[in-house]
């Protein structure tokens, strides 16, 4: 199993930052990592599961990552690659 994830962070000044990895072997060292990542802007960090307003789609599992002051820093997802998914490299 692969397990894809995908990292925004919000940065209203320059623009958002897109980071995606592929490398976790499992869901939970896929939100470990999310997590770290949210922890070197903001050690506090707080990540909830987003409110998807009905009607409107989203990636499944998509948490929103919370600054100290309750501001949002950025979104992230886990998940699971189909066993036919592979990398541009191959």
């Amino acid at each position: 199993m692969k397990v894809l994830l995908i990292v925004v962070m919000f940065n209203f000044e320059t623009g958002s930052e897109l980071e995606t990895r592929m490398d976790f072997a499992d869901v939970a060292d896929c939100h470990a990592a999310a997590l770290e990542t949210f922890q070197g802007i903001d050690a506090a960090v707080d990540i909830r599961a987003m409110e998807i307003p009905e009607g409107q789609e989203m990636l499944e599992g998509t948490m929103i990552a919370y600054g100290a002051e309750g501001n949002e820093i950025g979104m992230y997802a886990c998940n699971v690659l189909r066993s036919g998914a592979q990398s541009v490299d191959g």
